[in-house]
């Protein structure tokens, strides 16, 4: 039976076509082959045609059982080559989502954010699709391993609610809500995850064994430990999970879990591998992330260290003052005492004899010198306690020196004391104030004094070096004590009988304002050394003009 060439092609599309097999057994030479033969082959008149043309001797059947054959395997062939495109498209779709997901993560620095982001992506049905997923990351001594977010919904109604309203956004919408918005309130499954700290040493929990794995566990319910699956129940039930060790250089950084709790889809080895791909992918910026999360917390806990010790500082320093002002007014009362007992007795007497012969001027004159002692431990007290104002300007050191001496030289020469002067060849020159200046020589060398006896001999020297003017101040006196050296700039501080102990403190407290510094060494038996120290702006001096020249002996 002749089928008609008039048989319509069943093409999708193809309207009013009729089949070309159908003509050309018609003897229409005309007849156009069609391009795709494997929809023909799906032909019931295309197969009918060529089953008819196989006749029946062996070589036409041979030939059409070789044909049909053909055609099955290129079909097959084909679906096969579908299957491997829409592979191949799923590849790229996750490729690109990683993309997408890598770079929202590098743009934040926030932890939060970028473990949010990773697990938006992994449970976006636009992207890895699963129901559930959390994050645990090993912590900074790496003792525990430490829940620190999880996003999936509390309960089937909540799952169903929420794939609804994500519908409507896009993959890169959604991220760009989790970078945008500030955090919201944890949801449930994320406080649970938090909970959970576990000890890295407990190598028979799932977790760590899952961490050290190196490679993705896969945990069915049934198939977990009785004990750690009621561990496990406590916070949530699960059918089946998939855990993905996060490794740096292979170090443990975190485990990430997921599962389909809720349609119970099959957790499939390609969904394995997509997420072992997105763990691969961002485990690297994570870890940068988390290093400057570190960071981050290290410089606010400095900085709430910092502000700990300013605030102390602050305590301390007034402490400090009520602790001087404490001292001062026992070194007012005791230095006080002594003159004013002395000036009461001899003024009473002054006053009994004064029309008498008994009179004696030497009651006045002993009120006299010990009213000056008081001014002189008032004039102490007031400097020590002076708000630090300088008139600042730049002299020789050499000069200052030669004038705080000339300006000494009465009380030199009353004390019988040798003096031997030594000036550098190139005059340091310093910006100091030149009056307290001179205090401060007058008060190192009134301690040198008081340290030597009659027929010694006091050194004063002065020399350059590339950053500073120095001025030596030598005596050969009995020295100081090594118990107490660690004390000799303390405030009111002194072996004297009538001293005050508040020369030297004053002397080093208006060097250190001007900018500069005192340093001394002792030794017993011997003798001190005391070097003034300030910046010398004439900087530059090679060692050879840094030699000391002009001896002098006075």
């Amino acid at each position: 039976m002749m089928i008609p060439h008039s048989v319509p092609c069943i093409k999708e599309g193809h309207g009013d076509k009729l089949c070309w097999i159908s003509a050309l057994a018609d003897g229409e030479n005309r007849a156009t082959a069609q391009e795709d033969i494997l929809v023909c082959n799906e032909c019931s008149s295309f197969r009918e045609t060529i089953n008819r043309g196989f006749g029946r001797r062996a070589a036409d059947l041979a030939l059409g059982t070789t044909i049909a054959r053909l055609l099955g395997q290129v079909s097959e062939r084909n679906i096969r080559l579908d299957e491997a495109k829409r592979e191949l498209e799923k590849k790229v779709s996750e490729l690109a989502l990683m993309k997408i997901i890598t770079d929202a993560v590098v743009k934040t620095t926030d932890l939060s954010k970028a473990l949010k982001i990773i697990l938006t992506g992994v449970t976006s049905g636009r992207a890895f699709g699963f129901n559930r997923a959390g994050i645990f990351l090993v912590d900074q001594r790496n003792e525990f391993l430490e829940g620190k977010d999880a996003v999936g919904p509390e309960n089937w109604q909540v799952a169903s609610r929420v794939w609804d309203d994500l519908q409507a956004l896009s993959f890169e919408q959604l991220i760009k809500n989790v970078l945008m918005e500030p955090e919201q309130e944890k949801e449930h499954l994320r406080r649970l995850i938090e909970r959970v700290k576990i000890p890295l040493s407990d190598s028979t929990n799932i977790l760590v064994m899952a961490l050290w794995a190196g490679q993705p566990s896969f945990f069915r319910k049934n198939e977990v430990d009785p004990i750690v699956r009621a561990k496990i129940l406590k916070l949530t039930d699960f059918n089946e999970f998939v855990a993905v060790p996060l490794q740096a250089e292979g170090l443990p950084l975190g485990l990430m879990i997921a599962d389909n709790f809720y349609t119970s889809k099959p957790i499939t080895e390609a969904s394995i591998d997509a997420l072992e791909t997105l763990a691969n992918t961002c485990t690297n910026v994570l870890e940068i992330t988390m290093l400057h999360e570190q960071l981050s917390h290290r410089l606010e806990e400095l900085e709430r260290v910092n502000q700990l010790l300013r605030e102390n500082q602050s305590y301390l320093l007034q402490a400090e003052r009520l602790a001087d002002v404490g001292k001062l007014a026992a070194t007012v009362a005791h230095e006080f005492k002594t003159p004013l007992v002395t000036i009461g007795s001899h003024a009473r007497r002054a006053l009994r004899d004064a029309e008498t012969p008994k009179f004696k001027k030497r009651d006045l004159e002993i009120i006299s010198s010990e009213i000056e002692r008081l001014e002189a431990i008032t004039s102490e007290l007031l400097e020590y306690t002076r708000p630090s104002k300088f008139d600042l300007e730049s002299h020789g050191m050499n000069q200052l020196v030669k004038d705080s001496l000339d300006f000494l030289r009465h009380k030199l020469n009353a004390s019988g004391i040798k003096l031997k002067t030594k000036y550098a060849e190139i005059d340091p020159q310093i910006m100091v104030d030149e009056k307290r200046f001179r205090q401060v020589m007058l008060n190192i060398i009134d301690n040198a004094l008081d340290a030597m006896g009659p027929e010694k001999t006091l050194r004063v020297e002065t020399r350059i070096t590339e950053e500073r003017g120095i001025v030596e101040i030598i005596d050969s006196g009995r020295g100081i004590p090594k118990e107490i050296c660690d004390k000799v700039f303390t405030l009111f501080f002194t072996t004297k009988s009538q001293g005050s102990g508040l020369g030297l403190s004053i002397a080093k407290k208006i060097v250190e304002d001007q900018g500069g510094y005192i340093e001394f060494e002792s030794t017993e038996g011997s003798g001190t050394r005391f070097s003034v120290n300030f910046p010398a702006t004439n900087l530059g001096m090679s060692k050879n003009q840094s030699l000391t020249v002009q001896n002098t002996e006075e």
